[in-house]
């Protein structure tokens, strides 16, 4: 049956690694995409009779407004943070593994208590192009994409996260 509470709407807060990343302007989207391989027999031809799953990926898409260096780093984990700044160049080959971190989507509309909708990357880390832009007109905002990576400690069928309360 229909139930008019299940219409959801809102921004939501943005944690990476138990840190408040703070506001964001343009909404963040999460992207779930599977990845399938088309099983086909001789007798069928070119028809489909089944499809075994390949590969997932899990994407969350952040643009932050606050243009802090934590920010920065956070947004470019191969640089390092010296003092007042974030460094950027680094060897071919670096492992992100040991950035990745916990990523926490909590609707801003719920009670920091209410975790029914949240979703939850086990092992986050930043995989996109970082593009600043220094304009008059709009505010300066760093779009991240957080990508998840596979958790092994985690059971078959939830290696890369989850919505919904962990605590239930």
């Amino acid at each position: 049956m229909a139930n008019i509470t299940n219409v959801k709407l809102g921004v939501c807060s943005v944690s990476f690694n138990s840190v408040d990343l703070g506001h964001t302007k343009g909404g963040v989207t999460v992207t779930y995409t599977p990845t399938y391989h088309d099983v086909t027999v001789d007798v069928f031809g070119e028809t489909i009779v089944d499809k075994r799953l390949l590969g997932e990926k899990l994407v969350a898409s952040v643009p932050l407004a606050e243009s802090t260096l934590a920010n920065f780093k956070v947004a470019i984990p191969e640089g390092s943070t010296d003092g007042d700044k974030v460094t950027i160049g680094s060897s071919v080959g670096d492992s992100l593994l040991d950035s990745a971190s916990q990523l926490v989507l909590h609707p801003i509309e719920n009670e920091s208590t209410n975790l029914d909708d949240d979703v939850v990357f086990f092992k986050a880390v930043v995989t996109s192009p970082v593009e600043i832009a220094f304009a008059n007109d709009g505010e300066r905002i760093l779009n991240v994409e957080f990508e998840a990576l596979l958790d092994e400690s985690q059971d078959d069928g939830s290696y890369l996260g989850f919505i919904g309360d962990s605590t239930s």
